[in-house]
């Protein structure tokens, strides 16, 4: 590594630090972070640690950086060792942060993808062995990390119930089932299912929406003080589910599953409108008295792919 990019590593951690920095200042006064896309967001509402502790870390960890390198030019030797080893910490902590927008958030903060940039960067600037280095340590947490299941993990940490993803309540006096609707507002199969619950049932429903919402004017709803959306959708994942509305069931035994507009709809309108028992339908369209999970493919908005008017069947 040349005298002159150690400069450069110097100045640019220097400048990493300034732009986190200038973050800091921006959680500080608005309470959230500036970011580019919705993932910041989502990263962010699965951290143990508020974001502008994160970012903290983040500034000593550059301004060290700047200082480390700054010194190793003056007295090299073991100097010149730990600032390259704490270059590989860098390259190694934004490993295990990727791998957890991509295993667990489903998401990519921009922010972060920012300043994993820039680590790069840095360890590039430092030679290539450094880089290489890195990215083989970079490359193996990736690898590792699609080899093992964190969402139950990231559900318990939080220590949250479904309830915690519950915008609002809609209850009845006498209440024959316990139900939670895992929606969208921009979803078309959804407006229908909603409009379906309109008047008088013997249905408790909670509305778990899979986005924050401005708005819900359905007649009767008690809004909870605070909801986790990015929750809604982390347990969607958890059950394999990637299309909405779905229904969920409280009974006994755990939950029973619904999918689809049209099945919703007739579940209701035998569970909370009827007095007649129940009747399920299996795959051929026969009645089944049995409590059992129904899945259907019809009638439903995809979560990464936007569902259209036109597109309803």
């Amino acid at each position: 590594m040349t005298e002159r990019n150690s400069k450069l590593i110097s100045i640019l951690s220097f400048a990493a630090s300034i732009l986190i920095i200038i973050q800091v200042i921006y959680i500080s006064l608005s309470g959230e972070a500036a970011c580019l896309n919705q993932g910041c967001e989502i990263v962010e509402s699965l951290t143990t640690i508020p974001p502008l502790y994160f970012n903290l870390i983040g500034f000593f960890y550059f301004q060290a950086l700047c200082w480390l390198f700054f010194l190793a030019r003056k007295k090299g030797g073991f100097l010149t060792d730990l600032s390259r080893l704490v270059l590989l910490t860098g390259l190694a902590v934004e490993g295990t942060l990727v791998a957890y927008q991509l295993h667990i958030a489903d998401a990519l903060c921009s922010y972060c993808l920012i300043l994993f940039t820039i680590i790069l960067l840095l360890n590039a600037l430092a030679g290539w062995k450094q880089l290489v280095t890195g990215l083989s340590i970079f490359s193996g947490i990736i690898v590792i990390s699609s080899f093992l299941s964190f969402g139950p993990n990231a559900l318990l940490s939080k220590q949250k119930t479904i309830n915690s993803g519950t915008y609002g309540t809609r209850v009845c006096l006498n209440p024959q089932k316990e139900l939670y609707l895992f929606f969208s507002a921009d979803c078309p199969h959804c407006k229908n299912v909603l409009q379906a619950l309109e008047g008088c049932n013997s249905c408790d429903f909670h509305f778990n929406p899979i986005e924050k919402l401005d708005d819900f004017d359905l007649a009767g709803t008690k809004l909870s003080d605070s909801y986790d959306p990015e929750l809604n959708k982390l347990l969607l994942k958890l059950l394999g589910i990637d299309a909405i509305p779905v229904l969920l069931e409280k009974n006994k035994s755990g939950f029973s599953i619904i999918k689809g507009e049209q099945q919703i709809i007739h579940y209701i309108e035998q569970a909370c409108y009827l007095t007649d028992p129940l009747l399920y339908l299996d795959n051929e369209g026969q009645s089944q008295q049995e409590n059992i999970p129904i899945f259907s493919e019809e009638g439903e908005c995809s979560l990464t792919i936007e569902c259209d008017e036109e597109e309803v069947k």
